[in-house]
């Protein structure tokens, strides 16, 4: 990548020396203090005037205190009064979590959706338009992300991941209306020189012969003086695809996945009240499985492609993972960024720090829409370029003042320049489409019909070309009053201004039949400002209870469509506003043996921003629901009952309905008594696609020493979906998942081993089952395409990991 400075590119050297020797499973979750890149230690957890037995006994049993920044400071995580689910560095490792997708299997509300999307407790932002920001937040070593592809990269080096539960947008950034997931990556650690690596060999089920797969993460720790030190970390990844790619064409097909990454941080205290923190990344993505793994599911009466697909031995079902393509089908995706923190620390102990970051990405994908070996649509080319830049001054108080809290100021600015282009033969042979009055190809001559005056690109095609920028700028606080010794009142605002733009062109080249406005130009902007902010309270009546609740407004900001219904058409898309609230209990019982929380939340979304299918244009827009509701309770539970056994438990009953949603589009083939004559619907009252009505989590995890420092381990992991429901079409619901996840393995202070299956009994569901539309619009069939990722299949595989 051209902007990649080249302190990054001599990193990368460093970093492959280290890439070879894995990592060790961490064995805590609370950051130590003198590594943490931030002043202010972690909270004091209360001790007693137990004897030393009894002290040692009750460490043994109890559940630990757990470390987060989901106020963006560092909290236990059972005094924050929040609703927040923590996944550790040892469990990411001991469950096989490779990725942010990966994660819901251990965060119930956490929904993964098709291409880097998500939703939490229902709501998400399912949409194929760069044009508008999700409403699930990601968050890098406090940098919010701007777009979603920066998710396809693989963990390495993570210390925790949180996934902060309704919205979040008041402290976090940027939007986040819905939640925010929360990464941090481990900070360098001072006065340690350390070598990790870790081995990841596996075997995934698929048609024919299994897909193999090979993960190698490495991380260096170098001291740097007696106040600095350096920690670089390396992925690299190559993993056969899950579905089996048939091509027949001679384009370029990779359906395997590559990644290589790698990740320079460097943190220095010059002082006891400064640090300064640096940190630079980058990283290569190949291959389109886990992204577009679509295969045919089922055909509706009077299809076009049953003899079609049954000549490429492609048989059409609920487990079907192989597809067939006659065209290009690849995707290339770079990214890379720079960021730095300093703080500094007042004698009072108030921290004034500021962040600064930039980050970037490269993207280009081509894929055979149609999955057959004819060209109907054989052409879908997207490539982007995108650039943020964000900086938060941020100013907190020390935590055990009565008045506690932070106030800052935020800047987010991003452009991306974005060019598509779909095109196809709708079936028709080259010898018919090349002449008259197709002259798809043809080479104009000038004179009346049957001649060809005109060259077009493709029988049916779409194009377009844009820019797209985003500016925001934000004033925030959040303060917590200590009423009493045991009773707290919390209240925060932020003030936001959204301004975005967007220029854009489509449909230039000429069609036989243009499936969108022809030589359409639209530019315009939309500005907003806005207010949220959260009023609530903190009752601590016990030591280890927490009893909280709060209300609030949170806010996403406008975006546009990305296609045109129609000639001269606004294109902008209205913010989305969210107004509700929590009640929540946290209570640690048995002397911290157990840990439970609960909560109960309620929170109604105005102007919501979804996508639908336009039929006529054969292309999706970017619109605003009416209103949508999700209202449900959050559990979880850990408990350590005797020494060594992990046992944790957490689920999410949810209700996610459109209060008032009048105009979906319909399904091909759906009955006029429910379909307008416009080609709408009313879906108020019904659930919100993405959206599951419970998620349960249970796991056990068992440690058994057996003889100087080496010991035994034991895991399983049972997740449990209903249904999901992906599109309103009476064949677009998810069944309903029960997957179970097992580990087994040994380890000690500086190795260890492990053999580990995911979806042990090959419980095969996809990531979304979606209308076929070319059947719908030339055939009225309704036909089925259903897309997969790589947790969908067994996983078999062996884990080493070493540590120097």
């Amino acid at each position: 990548m051209k902007k990649t400075s080249k302190w990054l590119v001599s990193s990368a050297a460093l970093a492959a020396a280290g890439a070879w020797a894995p990592a060790a499973m961490a064995q805590t979750a609370v950051p130590q203090s003198d590594t943490a890149p931030t002043l202010q230690a972690a909270p004091a957890t209360e001790t007693s005037s137990t004897s030393p037995a009894a002290s040692q006994q009750a460490a043994d049993t109890d559940t630990g205190d757990i470390i987060v920044t989901a106020q963006r400071r560092n909290e236990s995580v059972m005094k924050v009064p929040v609703s927040v689910t923590v996944v550790s560095a040892e469990a990411l490792t001991k469950n096989g979590i490779n990725d942010l997708r990966a994660v819901s299997k251990l965060a119930p509300s956490l929904q993964p959706g098709q291409d880097n999307q998500f939703s939490i407790r229902g709501i998400g932002t399912a949409t194929f338009a760069d044009t508008v920001e999700a409403s699930v937040t990601q968050v890098i070593d406090d940098v919010a992300l701007g777009s979603r592809y920066f998710a396809s990269a693989g963990f390495y080096d993570i210390e925790r991941v949180e996934v902060l539960n309704g919205p979040q947008g008041l402290l976090f950034g940027k939007n986040a209306s819905a939640g925010v997931v929360n990464i941090t990556t481990t900070a360098p650690k001072l006065g340690e020189a350390s070598l990790s690596a870790d081995l990841e060999g596996t075997t995934r089920a698929r048609d024919g012969k299994d897909g193999l797969g090979i993960l190698v993460r490495g991380t260096a720790n170098v001291p740097v003086g007696d106040n600095s030190a350096l920690r670089i970390n390396a992925i690299y990844s190559s993993q056969d695809a899950i579905t089996q790619l048939r091509s027949t064409g001679n384009g370029r097909a990779e359906n395997d996945v590559g990644q290589r990454a790698f990740r320079a941080k460097f943190l220095t205290k010059p002082t006891d009240n400064l640090s300064i923190y640096l940190i630079g990344d980058y990283g290569k993505f190949t291959g389109i499985s886990g992204t577009f793994d679509f295969t045919y599911r089922s055909l509706g009466a009077g299809s076009q492609y049953p003899a079609i697909l049954a000549g490429a031995g492609v048989l059409p079902s609920d487990r079907n993972l192989t597809s067939v393509v006659n065209a290009d089908y690849y995707r290339d995706l770079e990214t890379g960024g720079l960021q730095g923190k300093v703080a500094y620390a007042l004698d009072s102990g108030v921290e004034i720090s500021n962040i600064a970051a930039w980050k970037t990405y490269s993207l280009g994908t081509t894929f055979d829409s149609d999955f057959t070996p004819v060209d109907f649509l054989d052409r879908n080319a997207n490539t982007s370029s995108y650039d943020q830049f964000s900086n938060e001054l941020r100013v907190t108080l020390p935590a055990e003042n009565r008045l506690t809290g932070q106030f800052g100021l935020y800047y987010f600015y991003s452009k991306n320049n974005f060019t598509n282009q779909r095109g196809g033969s709708n079936g028709l042979p080259g010898f018919v489409i090349g002449g008259f009055p197709f002259c798809v190809g043809a080479t104009p001559v000038a004179g009346p019909p049957p001649a060809c005056n005109v060259r077009n690109r493709y029988f049916l095609g779409q194009d377009s070309a844009g820019r797209n920028t985003n500016e925001s700028f934000a004033g925030f606080g959040q303060f917590t009053y200590a009423v009493t010794d045991t009773l707290k009142v919390i209240a925060g605002g932020r003030v936001t201004r959204d301004k975005v733009t967007l220029d854009l062109t489509e449909n230039v080249n000429p069609y036989f039949v243009t499936l969108g406005v022809p030589n359409n130009r639209f530019s315009g902007s939309e500005s907003n400002t806005n207010f949220s902010w959260k009023l609530g309270v903190d009752w601590q009546p016990t030591p280890t209870t927490l009893v909280y609740g709060f209300y609030g407004h949170g806010y996403k900001g406008p975006g546009f469509s990305n296609a045109s219904p129609a000639p001269g058409a606004d294109l902008g898309v209205a913010p989305e506003i969210s107004k509700g609230g929590e009640v929540g209990l946290k209570q640690a019982l048995f002397d911290r043996r157990v840990n439970l929380s609960f909560s109960a939340f309620y929170t109604r979304f105005d102007n919501l921003q979804v996508q639908a299918f336009d039929a006529a244009l054969q292309t999706v827009v970017l619109q605003n629901a009416a209103q949508a509701t999700t209202k449900g309770i959050d559990f979880s539970m850990q408990a350590r009952p005797v020494k060594g056994l992990t046992l944790s438990a957490g689920g999410t009953l949810l209700d996610a309905k459109y209060d008032r949603y009048p105009g979906r589009q319909c399904y091909p083939g759906q009955q006029a008594a429910s379909c307008a004559v416009n080609g709408t619907f009313d879906v108020s009252g019904r659930q919100v696609p993405q959206s599951a009505k419970f998620t349960g989590v249970l796991s056990a995890d068992y440690e058994a020493p057996l003889t100087g420092d080496l010991s035994a381990t034991v895991g399983g992991n049972f997740y449990h979906r209903s249904p999901l429901l992906s599109e309103y079409a009476p064949g677009a619901t998810i069944p309903t998942w029960n997957t179970f996840d097992f580990n087994l393995g040994v380890r000690s202070d500086r190795w260890s081993a492990s053999l580990f299956c995911k979806n042990c009994f090959n419980e095969l569901r996809p990531v979304s089952i979606e209308v076929e539309a070319g059947d719908g619009i030339n055939a009225g069939a309704l036909s089925y395409v259903q897309r997969w990722s790589y947790d969908s299949v067994r996983t078999i595989g062996l884990r080493l990991g070493l540590q120097l």
